[in-house]
């Protein structure tokens, strides 16, 4: 019967929705923190299991990333009250943004309803700041936050009083942005930090290295650089465990002794990102620039090809057979 219900496609994503369904009503009852986490066990080890569920191992690999690594991660902002999650107001919301690389879009804050019922004068923008949105009138500026215009809506005729400057007002979600032309990247920051897989740069960011430069920071024998170095640290370490993670997916759990690479090259480009902070915070310049540039382009492009590529390729296979 198990085993029945796991090869079956449609039944495993329904147990998938279940588990989200019940984080969105259910978890918000516990207070926040580790009650919350400690109630989302078991839909962790769902989110754990769920790619094994699938016999292509390329599926297993992209699952993987995108429901067993960032939907837990985004769950564990969840139960902090933090991350896109915390900003879902329905269930469709929830399941939608914990799935696949979508946010609410920052305009979606109004529906139907005529604002004129709130105000009175002509509204010539609207914007956020800090969760709270700015009504710029003609005279002045005023801040609501998000309770005080959940119930507000845009009317249909806003020609006559009203004047929305953008337009994008009424799009409900954006897509995140995954890649930034990391060709043109100039450093090991700039490009694991603003240009390559960006979806997974803010996860790590929001989970593991803001926490963790924040409780350093308090520890007073340790300084903010120190503090900031060991986090850029502690975030590629993770990073390259949950890279491990997946090449343990994709090879279909055959290689019992795994040799480490995959997670080796992202705690290199740890160490990599931290020299070059030293290097910029103490003004050192070792040769030109241009040249410096072209170094880290090969150093990147070399490592993730001997440490990440060959491994996948050598372990890896087309088909696995679905866990029993």
């Amino acid at each position: 019967m198990i085993i029945k219900f796991l090869e079956n496609p449609f039944l495993v994503l329904f147990l998938l929705l279940l588990s989200l369904n019940y984080s969105y009503f259910l978890i918000p009852k516990f207070p926040k923190g580790i009650p919350r986490i400690i109630a989302l066990s078991p839909i962790f080890y769902i989110l754990y299991f769920f790619p094994w569920c699938f016999s292509f191992a390329f599926l297993r690999g992209i699952l993987s990333f995108f429901i067993t690594w960032i939907t837990s991660f985004k769950l564990i902002l969840f139960c902090f009250n933090k991350g896109p999650l915390s900003l879902c107001k329905n269930p469709i919301d929830f399941i939608l943004i914990s799935i696949f690389p979508l946010k609410i879009s920052k305009y979606e804050i109004f529906d139907e309803k005529s604002v004129r019922n709130t105000f009175n004068k002509p509204i010539y923008d609207v914007k956020i700041v800090d969760r709270e949105y700015e009504i710029s009138e003609e005279n002045s500026t005023r801040k609501i936050s998000d309770e005080s215009i959940s119930d507000l809506k845009i009317p249909r005729d806003v020609s006559q009083k009203y004047e929305i400057f953008d337009i994008n007002i009424f799009k409900r979600y954006e897509v995140e942005e995954i890649f930034k032309q990391p060709y043109l990247a100039t450093s090991f920051r700039d490009f694991w930090g603003k240009r390559w897989n960006r979806y997974s740069s803010k996860m790590l960011r929001l989970t593991i290295y803001d926490p963790t430069n924040e409780a350093l920071k308090n520890l007073s024998f340790l300084g903010k650089n120190t503090s900031n170095l060991l986090a850029i640290v502690s975030t590629f370490v993770v990073s390259a465990i949950m890279h491990e993670l997946m090449f343990y997916y994709i090879t279909c759990g055959l290689c019992l002794k795994p040799t480490c690479e995959v997670m080796w090259f992202f705690v290199l480009q740890g160490i990599c990102i931290s020299c070059e902070k030293v290097f910029h915070a103490k003004n050192w310049v070792i040769m030109d620039a241009r040249i410096s540039i072209l170094l880290k382009r090969i150093f990147i492009v070399f490592s993730f090809y001997f440490l990440l590529v060959l491994p996948v390729v050598r372990e890896g296979k087309n088909t696995c057979e679905v866990t029993k």
